[in-house]
């Protein structure tokens, strides 16, 4: 059984959606191409992944830019 707990519009013009939610047990990231879905250890170790990536987005828009 699958259970849909938010919605999220992303790309240009917000043109996909991605469904987060619950299916068989396991949390899942759907799409209009299907669905990918996540053993709870899993999702640990995405959301450090996220955090670690947002971290460097940060530390790369502080970084000086090289003036040639």
């Amino acid at each position: 059984m699958e259970e849909v707990i938010k919605e999220i519009e992303a790309g240009k013009n917000d043109w996909n959606t991605f469904k987060v939610g619950l299916k068989d047990g396991n949390i899942m990231i759907k799409d209009e191409t299907g669905y990918i879905d996540f053993p709870e250890e899993i999702i640990d170790q995405l959301i450090r992944g996220i955090d670690e990536s947002r971290r460097r987005l940060r530390e790369l828009a502080r970084s000086p830019t090289s003036e040639d």
